[in-house]
Formats: structure tokens, sequence, C-alpha cells
């Protein structure tokens, strides 16, 4: 247990170590390190944390005062903490692993302060029966509330990072709501803005959108499947739901400016003030298995009177109709197809346009990065905005309506 704990600290310096490199070098010197070496060795020291925690029931001579102190900042790491970067801005990872390697350093002087030879934990403060019955009830005691804390804090990572990773790094939860990410692309004196989206959020969340965009020389591409030929037969509203959360719809925090047509891309003169470019396809593009899927899932669940019990129904639905295989058909059509589109508009609207800014669902940005960024497109700046703030749903609305138990006028 000895050689454990002191494998734990020197993991837990090492990941300090690895991380303000990798952050310091993106922060201060503009070069994107990969931060894998620096999480995976955050990864190991962690689970060497959980080991030796389990330990303090069973080996009295591990010293809590120097290992505890490192065992709850990597549990605030789950939450990547926060709201460490409310206080200190953007650059709030590489202050925390600057504070987590003054932890390390702390800790290994103060054990040599305790051992009084080295410090790293020796044998002298490991002799001696290590198991008293005692110790080992008084563990199980304090784990009872502790524990399930713990794996709470485990869910949540994990929760968030599938959907950052989903996204690109475009959404973000936080303990305090979800925030979408809007990143700006340079290249000479062109601009790109990505601005992942979500369909519902807080009106400030659209505001804000709208605040940071250059009012002279800017074309928005616009989302949004046309559906020239009738092909939906449901209405595929989330006004439902919005109203639920009390929340505004993508649609209603529309931008303001100039409806212009593709034929205006091909104009010579500089663009003033801001355009408007519907940049989407339309829904006969897809393939007559999704359109169904779409209409199955407004009616079942978007209008529905109890969207829980509508969602069940629609899985059923999708069993006994969809192929195995049919979810990567599906993203094919949701996703691919209407990516390779909207990016064939990017060389002829550079030529006219000073800014174009691409504010489509967060789970489009991933491939339209990819292409921004192979036309020579460098990111610049980045900034979060907070998209729902989870301390001011009405989760009894929320709950009453999804289960149809109350009215939702």
């Amino acid at each position: 247990m000895r050689r454990l704990a002191n494998i734990f600290l020197g993991l837990f310096l090492l990941a300090a170590t690895l991380g303000l490199v990798t952050e310091g070098a993106r922060e201060f010197f503009n070069t994107a390190l990969p931060r894998d070496p620096a999480q995976l060795t955050w990864l190991l020291c962690f689970l060497c944390g959980g080991v030796i925690y389990l330990g303090y029931g069973f080996n009295r001579h591990l010293p809590l005062m120097i290992l505890m102190p490192p065992q709850l900042w990597l549990l605030w790491g789950l939450l990547d903490h926060w709201p460490l970067d409310l206080l200190v801005g953007p650059r709030y990872r590489f202050y925390s692993y600057l504070i987590q390697l003054v932890i390390g350093l702390v800790a290994l002087a103060s054990n040599r302060i305790l051992n009084d030879q080295s410090p790293w934990f020796v044998a002298d403060q490991f002799r001696g029966a290590a198991f008293r019955p005692g110790r080992l009830v008084l563990f199980i005691l304090l784990s009872i509330p502790f524990v399930p804390c713990v794996l709470l804090l485990i869910a949540y990572a994990v929760t968030d990072n599938l959907i950052t990773e989903g996204s690109a790094g475009f959404v973000k939860l936080k303990p305090n709501g979800l925030y979408m990410n809007e990143r700006i692309y340079r290249q000479g004196g062109k601009e790109i803005q990505l601005a992942g989206t979500i369909h519902l959020a807080r009106p400030e969340y659209y505001e804000a959108l709208n605040a940071g965009i250059p009012k002279q020389g800017t074309l928005i591409l616009m989302e949004g499947v046309s559906d020239n030929n009738g092909l939906m037969k449901e209405n595929f509203s989330y006004g439902r739901i919005a109203d639920l959360m009390g929340l505004s719809q993508q649609q209603d925090g529309l931008f303001s400016g100039r409806l212009v047509t593709e034929a205006e891309l091909a104009k010579t003169t500089p663009a003033t003030g801001v355009d408007l470019l519907p940049a989407d396809i339309d829904l006969s593009a897809f393939e007559p298995l999704t359109i169904e899927v779409l209409n199955a899932m407004a009616r079942e669940v978007l209008n529905a009177e109890a969207p829980l019990a509508g969602y069940a129904e629609f899985s059923r639905w999708a069993e006994q109709n969809l192929p195995a295989d049919f979810d990567k058909r599906l993203m094919t059509d949701l996703l691919d197809k209407r990516n390779r589109h909207v990016v064939t508009f990017l060389p002829q609207a550079l030529k006219r346009y000073d800014t174009l800014v691409i504010p489509w669902g967060a789970l489009h940005m991933r491939g339209i990065e990819q292409e921004v960024l192979a036309q020579g497109f460098t990111l610049e700046e980045s900034r979060e905005l907070l998209a729902i703030d989870f301390l001011l749903l009405p989760y009894d609305r929320i709950l009453a309506g999804l289960t149809g138990s109350e009215s939702t006028e």
C-alpha cells in the first residue's frame, strides 16, 4: 500500500505538469498540444486514488491529511473544477493544473515533515499491524453517504464527456446549465463564425448570439430544411416542450437581416449590412423512411399529450418499422447531406462577404468545422453562452407536462 500511495502522488504531480504544459502552450503560445497524455495520467491517478480510498478501511497507516487533499481535488475535477471558470476566466484549466501542482508539492513537503526522512512514504510509516476492526466499521459508516455522491459525480463526468465528444466541444454540460460554444476562425481579412445552436434555449442566449454578429458585410447561412413537396404530414415543432420548460424555440430567436437568394452571391459589389441566406436542403433529398421517422416523432412525441408515453410508443414503432442499420442512414440524411450542402456556399460567399455566420445545430459543427479548417482558416477565439439554466427550470411543470398529468396551456 505504501508503494501505491507513492505512485498516486507521483501520478498526481505528473498529471499536473503535463496539464500545465498542454494548457500553457494553448493559452500563451497559441499551440495546440494533444490533451490525451494529461487526461490519461489524470484517469490513472483517479483510479489509483480510488484504490487508496478503499485502503483507508484496512490500513490505518495511510495518512489522511496527506492523501485526502489530492483525492478531493480529483473529485472536484469531475466537475471540471466548476465554478473556477466563472472566477478566473477561460484560462481556468491552466490555473487548475497549477493549483494541482501546488497541492501535490505541499503533500510531499508535509510528508517530509511527518516522517523526517523523505517527501515520499517510507517503510517506517507503515510498520506494525495495519488492520483494525473498529477503523473498518467507521470507514463503512462514513462511506454510506459518501460513495453515492462520488458515483453521482462520476455519472455526471461521463455524461459531460459524451456530450462534449459528440458535439466536438460545441456543447458543454456544467452543474448550473448547458452551454453552447461559438468559435471564430480567420484567414486574411475573412472571418467564419460557427455557432453551435440548440432547438430550445433561454431568450437571453439567442440575444447574445445575435449581439456577437458583425453588422456590416455579414452573411448568415441559415439552417432549416424546406418542404416544397409537402412531405411532412405532422407539425414538427418543439413549441409544446419549449412552453413546458419555459424556454424559447430556435426560430423565435431568428436573426435580423435582409433575406437573399443564392443568385446574390454572384454579385461583385461588396456586401453591406447583414444578409440571410437559406442554406439547407429540401426534405425531398431525404430517404422516404427518414421522412416517416420525422412524421412519427412529431406525432408520437412532440405533439403528444404525454410525451414520455409517446416516446415509448415511438420506440415500439421504430422497432417494428426500422431496419437494424437505419441509425447510420438517418444520420447521413440529418447531418452529412446537410453539412455537405452548406459548405458548398463558402467559396462564393467569401468573395463578397467579410464574415460568414453558420448558426446550425451543435451536432453539425464537427463536420462543418473540418471543412472550414481544410480551407485554411484557423481558430482565433471562442466563447461560451449559457443556453439552459438548470436553476431556473420549472421542474414540477415539466414532470406534470411530460407525463400528461396536468394541462400545459
